[in-house]
């Protein structure tokens, strides 16, 4: 939920309760009470399995630092020469580049779901950073998005859905390409063209087989914490629809469509006056 920061002089409030019958509601208000309720408490359980699930990522990000099969140097070294072959002879864009943050795919009822493909796959060029998780491949996407901030580039910088504090892919409008941090459950497929980058050459091989097994447990609880977590969200959004059909009967949807006309209306005469002092 957004609150408006400047009621009135900047921001508009729609309250679509005027378009409801508050009498018919409130002979239902039990069940919508006791519905209510209980998409609270799924939600909570959904939102401990996801805190459990990044728990356990973080346990397979941590195995190659731990066991010291990370090589800084190799990864520093990466990190240089891919910066290079980005832009390596690319004029500035503008002395103000912007970023912009945004999400290319989210955890919803149904699964993981990724709109990757609409964002990147009309691009001229992709750079696909392949590797395990804790390999580097967010470090990297972050550092080239400094990079290129520092060298005059707009960027769309996309967000994982589970840490939103690490930026997996990353869009240079000006360039017409795209940085993708190819990683489960939104795995990548490159196309004719497209710059493959494996994190794993930057990764010493290790033999013990008990740390593996380790790694390995922890990713699979990550995936089955992942599973516990869309199943209370699935059945959150079940009862969520079970508790619309009290409102459905109740809503004025005529006038509802009226209001929906009329903020239409208001936000092109705002595009127009936009428009209108920029020309």
């Amino acid at each position: 939920m957004v609150d408006p920061k400047n009621p009135g002089a900047v921001d508009e409030i729609i309250h679509l309760g005027d378009h409801w019958n508050e009498e018919g509601l409130r002979a239902h208000k039990k069940e919508i009470m006791a519905l209510n309720q209980e998409v609270g408490r799924l939600f909570k359980r959904a939102y401990r399995y996801l805190a459990a699930a990044h728990l356990f990522l973080e346990e397979v990000r941590s195995y190659y630092r731990d066991t010291g099969a990370f090589n800084v140097g190799a990864f520093d070294r990466l990190s240089l020469e891919l910066t290079h072959d980005i832009f390596i002879g690319k004029p500035r864009q503008t002395d103000n580049p912007k970023a912009r943050h945004l999400f290319a795919t989210g955890n919803t009822p149904d699964g993981a779901v990724s709109y990757l493909d609409t964002i990147v796959g009309h691009l001229k060029k992709r750079y696909i950073i392949n590797g395990d998780d804790g390999t580097g491949k967010t470090t990297l996407v972050r550092r080239i998005m400094d990079a290129a901030l520092m060298r005059g580039f707009d960027v769309e910088a996309y967000h994982c859905a589970l840490d939103p504090s690490r930026i997996e892919h990353l869009v240079f409008p000006a360039l017409d390409m795209a940085v993708v941090n190819s990683v489960e459950p939104h795995y990548y497929k490159p196309q004719n063209g497209d710059v493959v980058i494996d994190t794993m050459t930057c990764v010493k091989p290790v033999a013990e087989q008990l740390l593996l097994a380790e790694r390995d447990t922890a990713r699979e609880m990550y995936r089955r914490c992942m599973e516990e977590a869309t199943d209370f969200i699935h059945r959150a959004k079940k009862t969520h629809d079970e508790m619309e059909t009290y409102y459905i009967p109740y809503m004025n949807f005529e006038d509802i469509e009226a209001r929906r006309q009329k903020v239409l209306n208001r936000i092109l005469e705002l595009a127009e006056e936009v428009n209108g002092r920029q020309g």
